[in-house]
């Protein structure tokens, strides 16, 4: 799993690249808690991710109800809409989901 942070005021952006799976969940955590320790916003790109599992799912619920910040996850990839479709957390996870034509 990749993970790259930018900042630009007081926004950080994460972007992952990869598995956000049970095995990179540690990592993403890790790279999230930094992100949220240095900004109050976060906005969390999720066009690199190739395949997600629930420890991912977890970690975005996490996110989302961190106290005091502001957690945005953009750009979902056909493997992340999946899993919040058939979670039916889409709702919950409270960011517009874009679903191509194509991928309908």
């Amino acid at each position: 799993m990749g993970i790259e942070t930018t900042q630009q005021g007081s926004t950080a952006r994460v972007a992952l690249t990869g598995e956000l799976t049970i095995y990179s969940a540690a990592e993403v955590k890790a790279g999230l808690a930094e992100a949220m320790a240095v900004a109050a916003e976060i906005e969390v790109d999720l066009s690199g991710v190739t395949e997600m599992d629930t420890a991912g799912l977890q970690l975005m619920l996490i996110a989302k109800r961190n106290p005091g910040k502001e957690v945005r996850f953009t750009n979902h990839t056909p493997a992340v809409l999946r899993l919040v479709d058939l979670a039916n957390l889409g709702g919950m996870l409270g960011d517009p989901l874009v679903i191509s034509a194509s991928e309908s």
